[in-house]
């Protein structure tokens, strides 16, 4: 009787609520697909396009502590075609110890500015095992990296890379020829468009001098081979100029 009653004073719900809902849940359907939309394009604006041409000047500085140990603080930018406006910023400060003449350890810091739309900060610790040695009177180097950068959207990225590289004197000239290659893989990842795996490859080759008693110059170009999401791989072209300091 109650309930018969309080719905016999309640009524037929009049159609203008119906009508109401409606509409209030059509709008929400369109803001959430827009919203959708929005971060998809901001997704594609993050990711360059295959083919794309940077520039990265760069600068190094190195600082001996002692025998064993040194401080060293990298820099780089990263330009638009044309040098036409700031992509990303990348600043790596850490600490090297050497173990003996042809192994060393280091560790420190890195941050990542990314300044395309839709891009997302990261940083993180990262841990280095290298090696230097002379084959046949040519430096050549090697190093291991293992890094993990977290994310401004709290997810995780660990990866480790591989670099390679050999310097070869141009004749009786102070100039010098750089080659290196470096492999990124994905360890592990908490991010829906990454995978674990092969991740990018840098091939670089390049012309380099002793400017000054402190202060060595490079020029060189890189080719940026990485994979997305989707499995699909996508090239950018990268001329870099880099310029490393001793300080003592």
């Amino acid at each position: 009787m109650l309930v018969h009653g309080a719905a016999a004073i309640v009524g037929p719900v009049p159609s203008s609520i119906f009508r109401f809902v409606a509409l209030l849940t059509i709008f929400s359907l369109a803001a959430t697909a827009a919203q959708a939309q929005r971060r998809q394009r901001q997704a594609q604006a993050a990711q360059a396009p295959n083919g794309s041409v940077w520039e990265s000047p760069a600068a190094a500085l190195e600082y001996r502590i002692d025998r064993n140990w040194s401080f060293h603080l990298d820099a780089q930018l990263r330009f638009d075609q044309n040098m036409s406006r700031l992509r990303t910023l990348q600043v790596r400060p850490g600490f090297e110890y050497v173990v003996s003449p042809n192994w060393a350890l280091a560790a420190g810091y890195v941050q990542f500015t990314r300044y395309l739309p839709g891009a997302r900060q990261s940083r993180g610790p990262f841990q280095d095992i290298l090696y230097r040695t002379r084959i046949d009177g040519l430096p050549i180097a090697g190093r291991l990296r293992w890094e993990e950068l977290f994310f401004d959207d709290s997810r995780l990225l660990v990866r480790t890379r591989a670099l390679a590289g050999v310097r070869i004197p141009l004749w009786r000239s102070p100039w010098e020829l750089a080659l290196s290659d470096e492999v990124f893989v994905n360890v592990s990842t908490d991010r829906p468009t990454r995978t674990s795996g092969f991740a990018q490859n840098r091939a670089y080759i390049g012309f380099g001098r002793q400017l000054t008693a402190w202060a060595k110059g490079s020029l060189g170009y890189e080719l940026d081979t990485l994979r997305g999401g989707n499995g699909a791989f996508r090239n950018e072209h990268n001329i870099k100029l880099n310029l490393a300091f001793s300080l003592n």
